[in-house]
């Protein structure tokens, strides 16, 4: 995964030089250890990577927001059909909890 999701991540534009870049992966190694984080992002999830980045939960959950963006704007759907199998966002974005589990759950079925 340490190698991986960078990969994936560089796949669709999306690099260090965004502040929530960190998150992101931060948030995909921890839903693969406890994907019970994904029922409250805000209370679980963020308030405890908020709290390893010393910033505030809005931050990251802002921060992640960008990374689904910049990642959807450059070919980030493609990605996401072939780690889940599901092409359903052609005409919506996807919600950052669903790109985080869709994330976590290839990385939990695919380890390294």
């Amino acid at each position: 995964m340490k190698q991986k999701l960078p990969y994936f991540l560089h796949s669709v534009g999306v690099f260090q030089h965004y502040l929530g870049y960190a998150y992101f992966i931060r948030a995909v190694e921890l839903v693969v250890q406890e994907p019970d984080l994904l029922q409250n992002l805000q209370k679980g999830l963020y308030t405890r990577i908020a709290a390893e980045f010393d910033t505030k939960a809005e931050n990251v959950e802002r921060n992640i927001r960008t990374i689904r963006n910049i990642m959807m704007k450059n070919g980030g759907e493609e990605l996401l059909v072939q780690m889940s199998g599901c092409r359903s966002w052609s005409h919506q974005m996807p919600y950052p909890r669903e790109i985080i589990a869709i994330f976590g759950g290839y990385f939990r079925n695919h380890k390294d």
